[in-house]
């Protein structure tokens, strides 16, 4: 078998594999294949469709594999085989100068139209943005931006971005929710669909299909977080491309080196893993015909320019060593060792399974490719078959753009479920995802066109829409996630706790207070000496007027994290909901003590005083609310019903 069928086959085993795997992993969804088993969530008419695109996308490539090519008569002289191949070539060139000359070529549609393409690209990020924030910290991210402290973790530059756009949504008057807030990931789309041609160019022969490379690099998994995906890695995967464009066009001989330069420093800025991109820039310089002074100089501008920008972001060298505590977001005090704590070693099988779940859903296309490529012997034999991949510096600059990358998501293991910690791994991974297209797109006497093109796009849209499908579908999601979080989910007591967190963090918001009870005491099953999931505890079950269990749930609490104000505001409810006025009166004080200025802690507290006789003080809290926060209705209907004329009875308001 020549190697060129060698690809072919490589192609079609790998795709026909993914296919079965995905098949048998969706018919009973558990949490370990967590890149395979998506269409399982899925309703009918959706598992179908995108069962239809990956297993049309196997059948096309299977069709291209098994059709007969084109033999040459083994005794044939070898001047007979070029006189034959230059006269198919001339036949070739013939009928693209017919085309070319046919009655109504100069009216072809002008090259620039094809940008109108961003016009659905967008629509459809818009139309299937994601519904829930389980995956990455979304959750966390909104709240903050809502609140006007976005947390820079380790990534400065990308929470100063979404602070901005905070800033320019408050200024517009509209509203901070999921919905305006995921405009900003659709923007970073519409950034990559452009860099992604760039790109696309830059690694495709001319004589391969740009467009083809195009729509790969467009249904990866990690497009994902074009979707209204509201973190900080859509704005560092946005960047690490410019970088690797960039980059690309360097290594060909393009603009100046001080480019890719400031394009690292951004990426680094953006997020602090970025500097695992580093080598590929020092590959470039080492390129360089400068003198030695010059590349030294500009070895370190990327360093010094992210180390300016972290400084004017108000992010001292003091937080670059903390990074790795972006694991960690909410662990209270006392609880830091779960921080550290791991399912399993790096070095295991169990970890092995996580980084290729990883990889089959950051990049399974691009996998793909590098294997065929691998199996097709591209980048050993260039004598062979006239393209050595590794005598390609735009190959080599990805390549040591891949490896660190793919070594330190390798390395990483951290104390959440790995599935939901997807984003920062696919951005590790996103040079390797490159590196595999320009690899498979290198293959001699494989071009990535016709059946075989449409084969991988297939194969790529039903990938990429199996994931996306999932979480634009806020049930499809919601099961999902409480199957990744869920028994049989070898991940720690942190993950689990946290997960079921989030999970009761969602059904208040949707207002279901009994299932918001039962992810609460999972996270407190999980881990019961974090104070916080007793207050989420206590406060489900105060919203479901079962006050005997919640005082005892929130009272340890506030024994485990005596500087919880939420804690005490929902003990002074209960309290105040079983008459037990003077007790809420003390709680509402230590929950105002604790807290910044808030209108619901204000307005329950004259609640309580007003009951318990404090008529005076109840009044005057009450005003203050209403001059302060004029939009506060409980404390305005207050007034009016127990000093505007109205029966001033004894009575006890439902508190706020």
């Amino acid at each position: 078998m020549d190697r060129s069928r060698a690809a072919r086959g490589a192609l079609a085993a790998g795709a026909a594999a993914f296919l079965i795997a995905v098949a048998v992993a969706s018919q009973a969804p558990g949490p370990r294949p967590w890149a395979l088993h998506l269409p399982g969530f899925l309703p009918g008419p959706a598992r179908s469709f995108v069962m239809a695109l990956l297993a049309g996308g196997v059948a096309l490539l299977a069709f291209d594999f098994l059709r007969t090519a084109p033999t040459h008569n083994p005794g044939e002289a070898p001047h007979v085989r070029e006189a034959s191949s230059q006269r198919g070539a001339k036949r070739r060139a013939a009928r693209h100068q017919a085309r070319r000359s046919a009655p109504g070529a100069a009216s072809r549609i002008p090259g620039w139209s094809a940008w109108l393409l961003l016009l659905p690209w967008v629509w459809l990020l818009w139309k299937l943005e994601t519904r829930t924030r389980f995956l990455g910290d979304g959750t966390v991210w909104l709240q903050n931006i809502q609140t006007a402290n976005p947390n820079p973790f380790s990534e400065p530059l990308s929470a100063a971005a979404w602070a901005a756009y905070a800033r320019f949504l408050r200024g517009a008057g509209l509203p901070i929710d999921p919905v305006t807030a995921g405009l900003l990931p659709i923007l970073c789309g519409l950034v990559a669909a452009a860099l992604f041609w760039g790109i696309a160019c830059e690694i495709t022969p001319k004589n391969g299909s740009r467009v083809i490379a195009l729509v790969v690099l467009g249904t990866m998994g990690l497009v994902q977080l074009y979707f209204g995906y509201i973190e900080s890695y859509p704005t560092v995967s946005v960047a690490i491309l410019a970088y690797l464009w960039l980059g690309l066009r360097r290594a060909r001989g393009a603009d100046h080196p001080l480019w890719p330069a400031i394009a690292l420093a951004v990426a680094m800025a953006c997020h602090l893993s970025c500097a695992f991109l580093a080598p590929s820039y020092l590959y470039l310089l080492l390129r360089e015909k400068q003198s030695w002074m010059k590349r030294v100089a500009l070895a370190l501008v990327p360093p010094a320019a992210a180390a300016a920008l972290f400084v004017l972001l108000g992010y001292p060298p003091s937080r670059w060593l903390g990074a790795f505590r972006i694991a960690a977001r909410a662990v209270e005090s006392g609880h830091e060792a779960a921080l550290y704590a791991k399912p399993y070693a790096a070095i295991s099988l169990d970890h092995a399974w996580d980084v290729l779940n990883a990889v089959l859903l950051a990049l399974p296309v691009p996998a793909l490719l590098l294997l065929a490529a691998v199996v097709s012997g591209t980048a050993r034999d260039g004598k062979a078959t006239g393209t050595n991949l590794f005598g390609d510096p735009a190959a080599i600059f990805l390549a040591v753009a891949a490896l660190p990358g793919f070594l330190l998501a390798a390395a990483l293991v951290l104390p959440v479920a790995p599935a939901q910690d997807w984003d920062l791994t696919s951005i590790l991974l996103l040079p390797l995802a490159v590196f595999g297209v320009k690899a498979g797109f290198s293959i001699p006497k494989v071009p990535m066109r016709g059946a075989r093109g449409v084969g991988i796009a297939a194969l790529g849209a039903g990938a990429l829409l199996s994931f996306v499908l999932v979480n634009a579908n806020e049930e499809s999601g919601l099961r999902r996630y409480e199957t990744l979080v869920g028994p049989g989910a070898k991940v720690t007591a942190y993950a689990r706790a946290y997960g079921n967190e989030l999970l009761a963090t969602y059904d208040v918001g949707r207002k279901d207070y009994q299932r918001a009870a039962l992810h609460a005491q999972r996270a407190l099953d999980a881990e019961p000496t974090n104070p916080r999931y007793w207050v989420k505890k206590g406060a489900a079950l105060y919203e479901l007027g079962r006050y005997d269990e919640a005082i005892p749930a929130l009272q340890e609490g506030i024994r485990r994290g005596p500087a919880r104000d939420d804690a005490y505001y929902d003990l002074g409810n209960c309290l105040e909901r079983q008459k037990r006025h003077a007790e809420a009166v003390t709680n509402y004080r230590e929950a105002i003590r604790l807290a910044e200025p808030r209108p619901d802690y204000l307005n329950n507290l004259g609640v309580a005083l007003y009951n318990v006789g404090e008529k005076d003080s109840a009044r005057v809290l009450w005003t203050q609310v209403v001059q302060r926060w004029p939009w506060y209705v409980l404390s305005r209907r207050a007034l009016m019903e127990h000093f505007g004329g109205a029966d001033t009875a004894r009575v006890t308001p439902a508190p706020g």
